[in-house]
């Protein structure tokens, strides 16, 4: 007797870090959640997607971008920014604070397909336009009473704290935001994503202060002080920090990588343990950004193996965001998220914000999108 379902990718190539699956099969899905299937098992489905030729990946999760689409002049429309590009899972980086979340879950976050988390800016108002104007982090402004009250009304959607710890943002006050941070979310109870892009200080003396689960995003940045030291290699309080537990992002974004640090740290070891893009109304569907594929291919042009690349877009947030064996994995029972890609054979390059260029090879090119148990995007090539 056959079994009555929903839908079924078939023919394509799974890649599934979570369960360490790397091989042809079936993805069935029904009533939302991935099913279990068993190889030659007849299975009648009322919409079969042929994959053949394609890899077929558990949805994608950018954990670094902004959408607070409409209350924010860089926010970007979840829906139509994430979803024809694979990604089903999003998490915003600080584009608002305490002043102005709930207008962003109430307005963004529960009228969305794509699943969205959020990090909460330490600054009242979030960070609402770039480049024109610099959030307010002077530690004075930030308001603890405020804050664990939403942590405790959007529990399970609220992730952490947000912090830019730069230079032209935080001035003479150096280090003392993020400490200020970090203080807050420990009576909190949560974990900081620090942006470090030209920070104010040796590199080493700001991850010193990270607790493991902190992340530090923006990993590969050249402008400044960088992970790498004068000797070409990685700084050793980087090394310590990633031992201990700090979590390392590359939230690319138009300006916040130079190719020359990543491939001195990837040559050394230091591979990301999330790839995110960092999308901005400045950038989605530019080619510096463009969205989560383009960045993976990046990734895979600069050495990374695709099974590498797609853990760090899945797998890894996945268990950030709390979801371990629900999202991330194509396992039985995992809400049904899942992204269909072909690997072409096309050239195309990168140029970071010193002029040095990068050229790729090979891109993924996104087919289909499965959001909860549904086809929310599909190529008209499959």
């Amino acid at each position: 007797m056959s079994k009555q379902i929903e839908l079924v990718i078939s023919g394509g190539v799974v890649i599934d870090p979570a369960r360490n699956f790397h091989g042809l099969a079936d993805v069935c899905i029904n009533d939302g959640k991935i099913m279990a299937s068993n190889p030659g098992e007849k299975i009648d489905a009322a919409q079969v997607i042929d994959a053949t030729g394609c890899y077929v990946l558990p949805g994608l999760i950018d954990y670094h971008t902004h959408l607070f689409y409409g209350g924010t002049r860089i926010g970007v429309s979840p829906d139509s920014a994430l979803l024809p590009q694979g990604v089903t899972t999003a998490v915003d980086q600080g584009s608002a604070g305490f002043s102005n979340i709930e207008s962003f879950m109430d307005t963004v976050v529960e009228h969305s397909q794509v699943r969205i988390y959020c990090h909460l800016h330490v600054a009242p108002s979030g960070l609402e336009s770039l480049p024109q104007n610099h959030e307010a982090v002077d530690p004075c402004l930030y308001d603890l009473k405020a804050s664990s009250a939403l942590f405790e009304k959007y529990a399970g959607k609220l992730l952490g704290l947000k912090i830019r710890q730069s230079s032209e943002i935080v001035g003479d006050m150096g280090l003392e935001p993020l400490k200020a941070t970090i203080r807050m979310a420990a009576d909190i109870g949560c974990r900081v994503v620090v942006h470090t892009t030209n920070p104010p200080c040796d590199v080493g003396d700001l991850a010193d202060l990270l607790r493991p689960g902190d992340i530090f995003t923006h990993m590969y940045q050249g402008k400044g002080y960088s992970i790498i030291n004068s000797d070409g290699k990685i700084d050793r309080r980087i090394c310590r920090a990633r031992e201990r537990g700090v979590l390392f992002d590359t939230a690319d974004g138009r300006g916040h990588y130079s190719i020359d640090v990543c491939q001195r740290a990837l040559a050394d070891g230091m591979a990301p343990d999330i790839i995110s893009t960092d999308l901005t109304a400045g950038n989605v569907y530019d080619l510096s950004v463009f969205g989560l594929p383009l960045i993976m291919s990046k990734y895979l042009a600069l050495g990374m193996s695709l099974e590498d690349v797609v853990r760090a877009c899945t797998m890894t947030p996945a268990n950030l965001i709390g979801m371990e064996g629900k999202l991330g994995t194509m396992a039985p029972e995992a809400l049904a998220d899942v992204a269909v890609f072909r690997l072409t054979d096309k050239s195309f390059s990168f140029t970071d914000f010193a002029g040095k260029s990068l050229v790729c090879h090979q891109l993924l090119l996104p087919q289909v999108t499965v959001s909860k148990g549904r086809v929310v995007y599909r190529s008209p090539e499959l």
